[in-house]
């Protein structure tokens, strides 16, 4: 009776540490990807820094800094498309996933009556 009891709570509980696996799984791909972005944008910083010091006049400044902003707007589209994407599919993931527990649930309550 108990470990009756104890299966059926292990199989209520899954669907629920799957979509924890899942949020998990997302965070640390957000993480990872921030980071990238993070040194990319420090590294790019710190090129764009080092080469505008070089420049003898303001119109080769001003065309340096130009290259750098449309660099840092392009590197950011991409950073958020790229995290737009994943927060997509993980929404439709987790919907997948919990319209299936919700179709459980109604299969084992209308089997159980």
């Amino acid at each position: 009776m108990f470990e009756q009891m104890n299966e059926q709570l292990k199989s209520s509980l899954k669907p629920v540490s799957d979509l924890a696996a899942l949020n998990m799984s997302t965070l640390q791909t957000l993480t990872e990807k921030q980071s990238a972005l993070y040194s990319s944008l420090m590294s790019d910083g710190m090129a764009f820094v080092e080469k505008a010091t070089q420049q003898k006049d303001l119109t080769s400044l001003a065309e340096t800094q130009k290259a750098y902003a449309e660099q840092l707007q392009e590197t950011l589209t991409d950073a958020a498309k790229d995290t737009y994407g994943l927060l997509t599919a993980t929404q439709q993931k987790a919907g997948e996933m919990v319209k299936g527990m919700s179709e459980e649930f109604a299969a084992s309550f209308t089997v159980t009556q």
